[in-house]
């Protein structure tokens, strides 16, 4: 005979409590809070009892419940502007495993809409500014820049990385791009280019400093110059390629640098389709080495911001921050380096003359 079934759905086995944890670790639940909260205050042999029991348990702690109960939650926030830069989440990658190597869990989060031309740097996501008054996070970082960051919450400490921060008004790390445009302008006329074309950013403080950096170094060497009005995006590169392909032979730079990997990856599409060779035709490079640059197919030079040095700084920073120990608000410049690949290499195939 074979069993029936009533067709009533099993109930899902019962979510474990801080209670069942507790009992499992022989400690008091006010212990178990504590460990989740504060770790450091309690001692490595009934933090790793509690552990022990919670992972067995598949038990986690409830942040809404915690931030309910002593008005900050136990992580800190990781707040990404922009997920479509690849260069914004490898560096908040590098600040989440720094912030688990000390013991912290980071949060990340979507923070922002889409930048637009007219305004470079998009606006906080009312839902995650929301979030962030609510669970009240230990600290934040904030990677990259939004135009209405005033709006977060002020009581709570910020770091900034990756961001255009006016000096004094917050703790801010990113990348020296002056040294690292010199490091590719230096690179190009090593190799004999003499005319060099840059593809600029939409207007803010970054494309700002990006396009000085050039027009300095070009300017000391005595270079000619050609400045392309583009963007950040792959469109916006290619649409500075095609306006390049517009200007006789001999008045295009044989070297166009861009402001980002993104618009040169843009600006090759745009060569290569015209039937032009990268870098027989014409060398190209950009900046923030993400890891399309990378692809042997693509082989794009590229500045290297070092983001997993951004990353570390950033949390440790944000981690100074939540114990109450951060000093005045600085402004810390990481060095770059600058990473030759396939795309500039060669001399110049015609007389740039």
């Amino acid at each position: 005979m074979t069993a029936q079934h009533s067709g009533t759905p099993a109930r899902p086995p019962k979510r474990a409590t801080i209670i069942d944890v507790a009992a499992r670790a022989g400690v008091s639940k006010s212990l178990v809070s504590l460990a989740f909260k504060d770790p450091k205050r309690v001692s490595d042999e009934r933090l790793k009892r509690i552990r022990t029991a919670a992972s067995e348990l598949n038990y986690s702690p409830s942040f809404v419940a915690q931030s309910l109960t002593s008005q900050q939650s136990p992580f800190i926030g990781i707040l990404v502007l922009d997920f479509q830069n690849p260069l914004f989440i490898e560096v908040a990658d590098a600040v989440r495993r720094t912030l688990v190597e000390h013991g912290e869990f980071g949060l990340l989060l979507n923070g922002s809409s889409a930048a637009t031309v007219s305004e470079p740097y998009g606006t906080l996501d009312p839902q995650v500014l929301s979030m962030l008054h609510s669970l009240r996070p230990r600290a934040l970082v904030v990677v990259g820049t939004a135009a209405d960051q005033n709006a977060l919450p002020a009581d709570i400490p910020v770091v900034y990385v990756s961001a255009a921060i006016t000096r004094g008004v917050a703790t801010c790390i990113r990348a020296d791009d002056e040294a690292g445009m010199e490091l590719l302008v230096n690179h190009l006329v090593t190799t004999g280019h003499q005319r060099l074309g840059y593809i600029t950013g939409s207007s803010g403080a970054v494309t700002q400093e990006r396009q000085a950096a050039f027009e300095s170094s070009v300017s000391t060497r005595g270079l000619e110059s050609l400045l392309l009005p583009g963007d950040y995006t792959e469109e916006g590169g290619y649409r500075a390629g095609q306006n390049l392909l517009k200007l006789p032979k001999k008045q295009r730079p044989t070297a166009v640098i861009a402001v980002n990997d993104i618009a040169a990856l843009g600006f090759i599409r745009a060569a290569e389709e015209a039937g032009l060779t990268v870098p027989g035709d014409v060398a190209v490079a950009g900046f923030d080495n993400i890891f399309l640059a990378g692809i042997p197919r693509i082989g794009l030079t590229s500045v290297d911001p070092n983001k997993d040095e951004l990353g570390r700084r950033a949390a440790l920073a944000v981690l100074a921050g939540a114990e109450g120990k951060a000093d005045e608000a600085k402004y810390l410049l990481v060095e770059p380096t600058l990473v030759v690949r396939r795309s500039s290499t060669g001399s110049p195939k015609y007389d740039p003359s």
